[in-house]
């Protein structure tokens, strides 16, 4: 469905309205206020039928010689039939055009689904298996075992209440970072 209604203004003389006689819309349109001529004031309203379903922002509009003015009729409910009257020279050219406002076609917004979205997709397998856990951390593991044997021997040689403390400080460390890395 067209979403634009057309009107021209002074195209075969001053004030003179030319549209068509009657608009199908089954959502918001446009109705474009084309100039042909000298600067003009088109009034654009809606009757009480029409009114009751769609809204304008403004009724009164300056359209600039040899210039196009959108004005947005927006569509609230539908269904609903009424007439939109265009008037220029202060009422003394006016027109009107039957609108039909109808229900919106389901199948224009609606998503086509077959039955291949129910099917799950194949994943591509992969080329290397990843290595496990233990490998990845087999170097923080040695390094985190040599740290305890560094400390266990400089208690051993210092025997004090320090490297019993560094001890423990260095147990902790390595239950910790087993814990994030087994996480």
């Amino acid at each position: 469905m067209p979403r634009t209604l057309p009107i021209h203004i002074n195209r075969d003389g001053l004030h003179d309205i030319e549209v068509a006689q009657s608009f199908e819309a089954d959502d918001s349109f446009t109705v474009a206020l084309e100039n042909h001529g000298a600067p003009v004031h088109a009034y654009v309203h809606l009757d009480d039928d029409l009114s009751r379903v769609a809204s304008l922002e403004a009724t009164n509009h300056y359209v600039e010689d040899g210039s196009t003015r959108n004005v947005t009729v927006t569509v609230h409910d539908a269904p609903a039939s009424g007439k939109l009257k265009i008037a220029t020279g202060y009422g003394a050219e006016t027109a009107y055009v039957d609108v039909d406002v109808t229900e919106p076609d389901e199948r224009s917004d609606s998503v086509q689904v077959d039955e291949s979205l129910s099917k799950p997709k194949r994943r591509p397998a992969d080329p290397e298996p990843e290595p496990s856990e233990l490998t990845k951390n087999l170097p923080l593991l040695v390094l985190g075992g040599l740290a305890l044997v560094l400390v266990i021997g400089v208690g051993a040689i210092v025997d004090g209440v320090v490297a019993v403390f560094g001890a423990l400080v260095v147990l902790v460390g390595l239950g910790a970072a087993a814990y994030f890395l087994t996480r």
